[in-house]
């Protein structure tokens, strides 16, 4: 028995990895390594479901490429990230209700979610496998592993990248596009030099007449609102300001932190670094409830009037 569970704890991964690559050749897509683009991901397992993610319950280990130990083989073989963490919660506790395990571009692109998977499925001799779906046109796919142990659960995941190729063919288009610019703006360039004469007059005239008017638009701006995080806190919370007004939040801890709002689209700074500082207008009257995605139990509200 011991051995069966050892094969199967081992030979899985090795499995799905082959699963995974002939599906890529399958399919005509190139895969490269997502490391190479936006280095390590972070993971996170949250409450809720990957269309509708709650708070951060787990932490991960960033999704890596595995350097260890050396490279044998074809160059063209598929390489894939990993991550492995011991989650002190039992696979019960994770199915018990909806989870499921996010994956993001990077550090600095926290806010942008490429790969995501909800926890559910067969559990067989106390192992769980479950796929992780690329989001919005990503490219990245991949699995994890979710396996019973004495202290909580094991949680592996893997990941591979199959979106560089049509990233590469945008590069490549750029090039093309730009050079059709100049000419536009070398013939657009000919009509002023004949009309010069009788144009120099109102451009005289314009700062003039549009000087009051700046000032009247910089009167009416609204005002910038600081808030600081501090000791894995927003202050002052609530805010309340008015429409128009802009919020600027200011990092004065020394670990990384995000002002993120239970609706994304209202909300998403991605990741604060410490001494850094993000600011966002809101346009919109309303109660906006937001908190940090690395530290769940930070919260606030902004109220806009």
């Amino acid at each position: 028995m011991n051995r069966a569970r050892r094969w199967i704890t081992l030979g899985l991964p090795i499995v799905l990895l082959m699963a995974m690559a002939i599906f890529a050749v399958a399919a005509s897509a190139p895969l490269v390594w997502a490391q190479e683009d936006d280095g390590p991901h972070p993971a996170h397992i949250h409450s809720g479901s990957c269309d509708d993610l709650g708070d951060i319950v787990v932490p991960l280990t960033d999704v890596v490429e595995n350097t260890a130990g050396e490279s044998f083989g074809s160059d063209q073989a598929v390489p894939v990230e990993v991550s492995e963490t011991d989650v002190e919660l039992s696979l019960s506790d994770l199915l018990a209700g909806p989870h499921a395990i996010n994956i993001h571009q990077s550090a600095e692109a926290i806010q942008i979610y490429i790969a995501c998977g909800d926890i559910g499925g067969r559990v067989i001799d106390g192992d769980l496998l479950i796929g992780l779906q690329e989001i919005d046109g990503s490219g990245h796919q991949g699995v994890a592993r979710l396996e019973t142990d004495d202290d909580g659960t094991e949680v592996y995941v893997y990941l591979a990248d199959q979106g560089a190729g049509s990233e590469a063919e945008q590069e490549a288009a750029a090039p093309a596009a730009a050079t059709t610019a100049p000419a536009d703006a070398a013939a657009d360039a000919e009509t002023p030099e004949a009309e010069t004469p009788e144009a120099e007059t109102p451009e005289a005239e314009t700062p003039e007449a549009e000087t009051p008017a700046a000032a009247a638009d910089a009167a009416a701006a609204g005002q910038e609102v600081p808030v600081d995080i501090r000791d894995f806190a927003f202050s002052p919370n609530p805010v309340e300001i008015a429409v128009g007004d802009t919020v600027t939040w200011t990092n004065q801890d020394q670990v990384p932190h995000t002002a993120t709002a239970e609706d994304r689209g209202v909300l998403q700074s991605g990741t604060i670094s410490p001494g850094s500082s993000f600011s966002q207008t809101f346009e919109t009257a309303g109660e906006f409830p937001y908190f940090c995605e690395f530290h769940p139990n930070m919260t606030g509200t902004i109220v806009v009037q």
